[in-house]
């Protein structure tokens, strides 16, 4: 009977070429911060070795893993997609593998997805979902470093990389300097999504803090019939302007003051808020904030990073500002 070869490890290749194994892992994830001796003996000694790499298990010579997990919420959306292309393309520049998995919206969805990346023994897992239950997220801090990217959790106990609150307030300043004082703001009634309950209170927040009558919209986690309503009912209370949540909801809204012969912002003023793919066009031109994804992506991936390779069991915070777009959908209040 013919004997099965011993599969070649990282390490061996490490140790053939003379360099650590996470200078074998950048090489292989084509990572431009190799100098070309190494990035030539690296494969010189995988070529030798026969090495294929195990995309289940790939380790440091000590237990620290090369994998990256992230849990998403949606790829089919515009702003998860962006943070996955954006989290993937850092990862590999810092020489880790990254293993995506995604969750629905409820808890027993999220535990299991992060049960299947504790299970593929991944190094730290990164979690970027506005609809994460807080305890999903410090369930998974309990075995590996764990970050909240783009969330509304705020916990003391747990790392995370998010917008400035301060770029929702200076938003919601915008609107009342362009002479507003009856506001409408959308407001989840999904008890999970903390990026959206969070930035509502910060709206809500500046805009009492400067004076404004504020009217809270709420809507349920679907659009349609139960928004529009809400809509109505924030007319007749007088509003004449809208934040909305995201540039969806906006848009939403939007669409049906198109079928109702409403004209923003002459009737109506609607800012949003993300600034991603097509809600940035300028034939929409919408007001709203652009979150620096790439910044968000980037930083969020230093951050784990940094805490598999050096064991770090400090809790990091860090808020990125956010980029104001002014857009045509907000307008001065009529006298």
């Amino acid at each position: 009977m013919q004997q099965r070869r011993r599969r070649v490890s990282m390490t061996d290749v490490a140790r053939l070429a003379k360099v650590s194994p996470a200078t074998v892992s950048r090489v292989l994830n084509n990572s431009t911060n190799v100098s070309e001796e190494a990035r030539s003996a690296v494969l010189k000694a995988a070529d030798s070795l026969g090495y294929v790499r195990n995309l289940g298990a790939v380790s440091l010579a000590t237990t620290q893993t090369m994998t990256i997990g992230l849990l998403i919420r949606d790829l089919g959306n515009h702003f998860y997609g962006a943070v996955a292309s954006h989290v993937r393309n850092q990862a590999a520049k810092a020489g880790f593998d990254l293993l995506i998995v995604s969750c629905e919206d409820n808890l027993e969805s999220q535990m299991r997805a992060v049960r299947c990346l504790l299970g593929h023994s991944v190094g730290g897992i990164i979690i970027s979902s506005g609809r994460v239950a807080a305890s999903v997220a410090e369930y998974a801090a309990k075995f590996v470093p764990t970050i909240a990217l783009a969330t509304g959790l705020d916990l003391p106990t747990l790392n995370s990389v998010r917008i400035d609150p301060q770029s929702e307030c200076d938003l919601a300043q915008q609107v009342v300097e362009h002479g507003h004082t009856c506001i409408a703001v959308t407001a989840s009634t999904s008890p999970l999504t903390s990026a959206l309950h969070a930035r509502t209170a910060n709206f809500l927040t500046q805009l009492v803090i400067s004076g404004a009558q504020t009217h809270i919209l709420s809507i349920q986690s679907d659009l349609g019939e139960p928004l529009y309503r809400a809509v109505d009912e924030a007319i007749d209370a007088g509003a004449t302007a809208i934040m909305a949540g995201n540039d969806a909801i906006a848009l939403a809204i939007l669409e049906y003051f198109d079928t109702i012969g409403l004209r923003c912002p002459e009737d109506i003023s609607v800012t949003g808020f993300d600034g991603m793919g097509a809600y940035r066009s300028s034939l929409l031109g919408l007001t709203t904030v652009e979150q620096p994804v790439a910044k968000l992506a980037e930083s969020a991936v230093n951050m784990i990073c940094q805490k598999i390779l050096d064991g770090s069991q400090a809790t990091s915070q860090m808020l990125i500002q956010g980029r104001y777009i002014a857009g045509h959908t907000l307008g001065m209040k009529k006298k």
